[in-house]
């Protein structure tokens, strides 16, 4: 394990977290291909607006069509845009659009077609947008999906109808475990792969030793807090109290008011959004902070939701796989188109859409825009080994990304602004990562 110090100070204002915009949703009708969305400034508690939708004509069969020349790639994107993850669906499929736009939806000289259908974040709406976008809309393979909940059923319809998917933000374990399907690849962490690093790192490098954990009572925030819970006990550490408020709570007073903070000297905290914004600012008005140490795995202080945030997120702590200070091109590519689209800078949802791209242009770049034989395909993403915005990429055997996680602390920019620097980096980080 290797680990290197930086000293990254950014001044940077962060944007878009998962967090609304100033309309209520549309319900995106479930055979539509999206334009661009028209803006993804977050942070605030009502969703993003609803992308401007035109139902396409269908495609008139080629005469003259080779493999060697496909008419286009379709891509079945399956996210929320309605329901209790609206605002992180629609900025997953607006990193998804970003990309696509800059490269002219364009991928090896062949045409890429977005087909988006609305999951809810419900697991029998996705079954039956998925199964549309199959039969229907006959679409090359799918991608997308924000909640765990989803995960598992769309894994294993991809693998009954022998169909790739490329999940970009739900981290269901089972998904890349032992009997994941050769169909199913992730490019985002799966549950636990930043919070087991995160427990190792607060109680060993830290030298924190007594927590309470703070986690949203869903199967993401259920994974997560124990793989939290786990490699801090196993390097010495104790878990005092567990406090799991229902999803989507702004209000964490019943929580907070639970935990005695002369027994514990560290805080840990899964939660994104408007939530996130909250419970930052209610710690301190409950008065745990600034004392008390709190550390996250990213979401709780990204994008816009930080800025939000000011002053009262100093000092928190957090291990994340993306940030908008890290120093490398295709992040310094990815934040000026960002700014270009939407101004302000990207948060992680966005980000986790934009790196879903990449990774799909590249292994579609590596047949030749040809998707009539999936083989090829599957092959391609297995192989892949990318330069992104986050740093390095590739999938270990199982069909799941390896990363590096960022250690990042809260702190002031000169401007009195807040921003993050890089404090530490653990490469390489696998599913199965042990210190």
């Amino acid at each position: 394990m290797r680990r290197y110090r930086l000293a990254l100070l950014l001044l940077l204002s962060l944007s878009l977290a998962a967090c609304g915009g100033a309309t209520q949703p549309a319900v995106a009708p479930t055979a539509a291909v999206i334009e661009p969305t028209t803006a993804s400034t977050v942070a605030v508690q009502e969703p993003t607006q609803a992308p401007t939708v035109t139902v396409a004509e269908p495609t008139a069969e080629p005469t003259q069509a080779s493999p060697q020349q496909p008419t286009s790639v379709k891509i079945g994107v399956l996210n929320p845009t309605t329901g209790s993850f609206t605002v992180f669906g629609k900025d997953v499929n607006a990193g998804i659009e970003l990309y696509f736009n800059s490269i002219d939806n364009k991928v090896a000289d062949t045409p890429i077609e977005l087909v988006f259908a609305d999951t809810a974040g419900d697991p029998q709406q996705a079954l039956e947008q998925a199964r549309r976008l199959v039969e229907q809309e006959k679409v090359d393979f799918l991608t997308g999906i924000v909640n765990s909940a989803v995960v598992v059923p769309l894994a294993q319809f991809a693998d009954q109808q022998e169909v790739p998917l490329l999940i970009l933000v739900g981290g269901a374990l089972a998904a890349t475990g032992p009997d994941r399907s050769p169909y199913v690849f992730r490019t985002a962490m799966a549950n636990g792969q930043q919070d087991r690093p995160l427990g190792w790192y607060t109680a060993s490098e830290l030298g924190l030793k007594r927590a309470a954990t703070f986690a949203w009572d869903f199967a993401a925030g259920e994974a997560r807090s124990k793989a939290f819970a786990a490699a801090f006990t196993a390097a010495g550490g104790n878990i005092v109290t567990q406090q799991k408020p229902p999803v989507g709570t702004t209000d964490y007073g019943p929580f907070i008011s639970q935990v005695d903070p002369t027994s514990i000297d560290v805080a840990y905290a899964y939660f994104a959004g408007p939530g996130a914004i909250a419970y930052v600012q209610q710690m301190r008005q409950f008065g745990l902070t600034p004392d008390l140490q709190i550390v996250s795995p990213g979401f709780l202080t990204e994008g816009e939701v930080l800025q939000s945030q000011g002053k009262d997120a100093l000092g928190i702590i957090s291990a994340t796989h993306y940030t908008p200070v890290l120093d490398n091109p295709e992040n310094k590519t990815f934040l000026e188109q960002y700014e270009a689209k939407f101004g302000g800078l990207p948060g992680t949802y966005v980000e986790a859409g934009y790196l879903g791209a990449v990774v799909v242009a590249a292994a579609i770049e590596a047949v030749g825009g040809d998707l009539s034989d999936k083989q090829p395909f599957l092959d391609a993403l297995a192989e892949l080994n990318l330069d992104t915005p986050a740093g390095p990429f590739r999938f270990d055997a199982r069909g799941q990304a390896i990363r590096n996680i960022y250690i990042t602390r809260v702190v002031e920019a000169g401007d009195g602004s807040v921003t993050h620097e890089v404090i530490d980096v653990i490469e390489d980080v696998s599913q199965d990562w042990s210190p």
